[in-house]
């Protein structure tokens, strides 16, 4: 491998290893469907992770392949963290049955909303009915 690339290996092998946090290396590798031994390659810097990889790995974590390699974008750094994103990165760790009690829960919650905003609807328009008949 050429100097230059060794320089980008070993960047991005520590970029993976900050990635996969606490998980042991064959946790990480098995969520992203390869081996141990060809993780730890990449993660040490002997061999470059291919593209696709990276995205996968990006993925998981609910980041960009982009901030992967180079880190969050310097706004983004000042801000608390995207709920979106972690809400996301929770529903990535569920199996199919936790996935489907978290759909049937977030539609009864839907329902529930619903209801009260057609009743402060009505609130408020109850309210404009009575000032109309005050005012006339």
């Amino acid at each position: 491998m050429r100097e230059s690339h060794k320089i980008i290996a070993t960047r991005v092998g520590a970029r993976l290893k900050r990635l996969r946090g606490s998980m042991t290396q064959a946790e990480f590798a098995s969520l992203l469907g390869i081996r141990q031994s060809q993780y730890s390659r990449y993660e040490t810097g002997e061999r470059l992770a291919p593209d696709s990889l990276l995205e996968k790995a990006a993925r998981y974590k609910g980041i960009t392949p982009q901030e992967l390699l180079w880190g969050p974008e310097p706004a983004a750094r000042d801000q608390a963290e995207d709920p979106a994103r972690a809400i996301a990165q929770l529903v990535r760790l569920m199996d199919d049955q936790d996935r489907e009690d978290l759909y049937h829960y977030l539609k009864l919650k839907l329902g529930d909303l619903g209801r009260k905003r057609r009743r402060i609807l009505q609130e408020a328009e109850d309210a404009l009915e009575a000032l109309l008949k005050r005012a006339g």
